[in-house]
């Protein structure tokens, strides 16, 4: 780095080069990097100008390639003996810096390196001597599974693809990207690959159910369910069955290894867990603000009764207080992850993932995969910054994402309603892809797509001030997300209640006091009840439970459903298909809740947001009853049996992992 000029004019001049340079430098690029635009340590820590006399991000370049130079202390004639020793002993460290900066930088990643290993040697010598049995999903276990992760993604992006990218790319990729695209652009190629795939899942499926001919009635239900929201679709004329049967054939998959193979269901298990642990972090901040009202814990410090002071009174939580305070957290974290790059770049890696599997893009791909484990609201924060860009079939699968699956925050509270933890796991993950297959069915692209992966290398998210500044503003704009949710939740409530009211009116003029919305969508969904594979003689009232599920909402529904069981009017099987039929958020009051956060996010496309809801509603729920139609084909009689002997246990062992 070399010392701006001593003259006045020559100070001038730097300054406004200076100036320019910080409102028209330009990013280069940062391929070489193993993890792509994920911004160093001093992009996070010391993010300035020049002209403010501080550090900037070392990769901020003139437009004309050259390095801007950091301004250095001089020490004025007039200024006193130790702030001039002061400023020269800090030069001469910034000098030292500036030209070994590449040995600094690799002494101390090495430092680093020793260090973590060090620290690991020593945890498992730890470990072995205290005899501490090792779990894959916590403690030591959990942590050598992170490190082998993380080694071997540097082993990738340093070594494959660094060292032998070229070779790799030429030699393999490119023959493979070869024949993708003679098959997929070509159209009888396409079908030919399809009538395949579905010929090999029939056939399966049939040799499975071969002994227990009931299954294939939630195998036909699929078919059935796909044929109504093909009549119902927007544009079923341009529906693209690849991406529709791409997305059918992930969620069968992810139903065999969650429901079929036992280490992919404590995987399942193992994520959500972390995820819910990480989510709960949010209840010590909430506690601290709302005090009792969301921590649901009230100390008693004065009573006319003496033996109750000093004990604590256990109250119900308030919803605004605890569930949407996690908005605050996540918009906090969120906004931090896309300040350094991570949350960039991971959208781009999984969307490209999905992309290349279903053919989505990766803004829709991202949302959809987050939706596994994090609310709609939530899984919809992720993706912020490009919700303004979406097409309408992108806003749709977002939607219908969010009402298809459930957060991980309520994983816990289904389960403590008695819902089998099997149930909620693998409906959580066979959603996913189910949601987005259904979306591009029910409303499929027509427009031009400017979140492709394609799209997203071209992205650079506004940064404005250090990574403090942009954490903070993400926790902010949760302010304005809460109370929209807030505002349409209350109101969506209130009116079905008043229009249950109004129905209501009208049946007692005939003596049919308990007509009411959910009375109506019971008897609408008895067909879908049969389609699953329930029971004729029960399908009537799992059709009420869907129809009290779309109206308020799945808590009320699983209430009543294990009340049923525990009087012996539902079978085991029905309580099964019952369970996933359930496991989402397809109802009027998170279509008031979504509508209230995208509508935050996005004021501009308000408009747009209303018009989609309806058909993300209906694609959300048909989701949930397509997961209910593969369980019912995969799980067989005696494995639903076998899990019910054993359901205290693992329930007990589930809801204990949610809640720690």
């Amino acid at each position: 780095m070399t010392q701006i000029g001593t003259s006045e004019k020559d100070l001038l001049k730097e300054e406004e080069l200076d100036n320019e340079s910080g409102q028209n430098g330009k990013r280069r690029s940062t391929t070489s990097e193993p993890f792509g635009n994920i911004a160093p340590l001093s992009d996070i820590l010391m993010v300035g100008n020049l002209s403010s006399n501080e550090f900037l991000p070392s990769d901020l370049i003139l437009q004309n390639g050259e390095k801007p130079t950091l301004k250095k202390e001089k020490c004025q004639k007039s200024g006193n003996i130790p702030a001039c020793v002061v400023i020269g002993i800090r030069n001469g460290v910034h000098d030292f810096i500036i030209k070994h900066k590449t040995v600094i930088r690799y002494l101390f990643y090495f430092g680093i390196f020793l260090g973590y290993n060090a620290y690991l040697a020593a945890a498992v010598a730890y470990t072995i001597r205290n005899e501490i049995k090792i779990s894959w999903c916590d403690g030591l276990g959990f942590l050598i599974a992170l490190t082998g992760i993380v080694y071997w993604s540097l082993f990738y992006y340093i070594v494959l693809k660094g060292v032998f990218g070229s070779w790799l790319h030429v030699m393999i990729v490119q023959p493979v990207n070869k024949i993708v695209r003679i098959v997929s652009f070509n159209r009888w190629g396409s079908v030919l690959i399809g009538i395949l795939g579905l010929a090999a899942v029939l056939t399966f499926v049939v040799i499975d159910c071969w002994d227990e001919p009931r299954r294939l009635v939630s195998a036909g239900g699929i078919f059935i369910l796909l044929f109504v929201l093909f009549i119902c679709s927007k544009h079923p004329g341009n529906v693209r069955w690849r991406q529709v049967l791409a997305g059918l054939g992930m969620q069968f998959v992810f139903g065999i290894l969650v429901l079929r193979w036992d280490g992919g269901r404590i995987f399942v298990e193992c994520i959500s867990g972390k995820v819910h642990k990480f989510l709960s972090f949010v209840n010590e901040g909430s506690t601290f603000i709302y005090d009792f009202a969301a921590s649901g814990q009230l100390k008693i410090l004065n009573s006319t009764m003496p033996e109750l002071i000093g004990h604590t009174l256990r109250i119900p939580t308030t919803f605004a207080f605890t569930i949407l305070s996690t908005v605050f957290f996540l918009g906090f974290v969120v906004q931090l992850l896309y300040h350094i790059g991570a949350m960039l770049w991971l959208v781009r890696k999984l969307g490209w993932l999905l992309q290349v599997l279903i053919g989505t893009s990766a803004a829709e791909s991202m949302s959809a995969a987050a939706n596994i484990f994090l609310g709609m609201s939530e899984s919809a924060l992720l993706i912020k910054p490009f919700i303004n860009d979406l097409t309408k079939s992108e806003l749709h699968a977002v939607m219908s994402g969010g009402f298809a699956t459930i957060a991980g925050s309520v994983m816990a509270a289904y389960i403590s309603f008695g819902v089998k933890a099997e149930s909620v796991l693998s409906a959580s993950v066979m959603a996913a892809p189910c949601a987005l297959a259904l979306s591009k069915l029910m409303y499929p692209e027509v427009e031009e797509s400017r979140t492709t992966v394609k799209h997203l290398k071209h992205v650079n998210i506004n940064k404005t001030g250090n990574a403090l500044d942009s954490a903070a503003r993400g926790a902010v704009e949760g302010v304005t997300l809460i109370g929209f949710i807030i505002a349409n939740t209350l109101a969506v409530i209130s009116f079905v209640a008043l229009a249950n009211a109004v129905l209501g009116w009208f049946g007692s003029h005939v003596g049919f006091e308990e007509l009411t919305f959910e009375w109506l969508l019971g008897k609408a969904f008895i067909p879908v009840a049969l389609c699953i594979g329930v029971a004729p003689s029960e399908s009537e009232k799992i059709g009420q439970l869907i129809g009290l599920k779309v109206v308020v909402n799945e808590f009320l529904a699983y209430g009543k459903l294990q009340q049923w069981v525990a009087d012996g009017l539902v079978s085991e099987r029905s309580r099964r298909l019952a369970e996933y039929s359930l496991c989402g958020f397809a109802n009027f009051s998170s279509m008031g809740i979504l509508l209230g956060a995208m509508g935050v996010m996005a004021p501009s496309r308000r408009a747009e947001l209303s018009q989609i809801v309806w058909r993300a509603l209906m694609t959300g729920a048909t989701s949930s009853f397509v997961n209910a139609c593969v369980a019912g084909t995969l799980l067989s009689f005696d494995d639903i049996i076998m899990d019910d002997s054993s359901a205290s246990n693992a329930t007990a062992t589930t809801s204990s992992m949610f809640l720690l």
